[in-house]
């Protein structure tokens, strides 16, 4: 396990996310929790490129030898960027339309939104912090 944080962008992460790459342990990670507002709340603070905490997970490999992460710390904030990129809910009566990326598109198979282009794209190459 590294402590040096690194960057990842949104779009690499929910590309772990629906390859199954990120595990939630239950014995210690406490049920979703955030409201929608608070989803919402982050969810701004990463459009305007707000700094949010670190997200801390936990490698190790799986019996065919692939890398899979366990989320340690920050499951709330990726349910709600996952959840925002698949329209579980809008920000500002506005969804995430996914159609207009082919790579999220073809992993999640979901979505409609109308932030202009650039916006939806800068937020998927938004950085988040972690340490695995």
């Amino acid at each position: 396990m590294s402590t040096t944080p690194k960057g990842m962008s949104i779009l690499e992460m929910y590309r772990w996310y629906r390859s199954n790459k990120l595990i939630v342990n239950r014995r210690y990670q406490r049920k979703l929790v955030w409201t929608k507002a608070e989803k919402a709340g982050l969810i701004q603070s990463l459009l305007l490129n707000y700094p949010i905490p670190l997200i801390l997970l936990g490698g190790f490999k799986t019996n065919e030898e692939e890398e899979t992460y366990e989320i340690i710390d920050g499951m709330q904030r990726l349910n709600a960027i996952f959840g925002f990129i698949e329209n579980e809910f809008s920000v500002d009566d506005k969804f995430f339309d996914i159609t207009k990326h082919p790579l999220a598109h073809e992993l999640s198979k979901k979505g409609v939104f109308e932030p202009a282009d650039s916006a939806k794209s800068v937020f998927l190459r938004q950085a988040l912090v972690l340490t695995s």
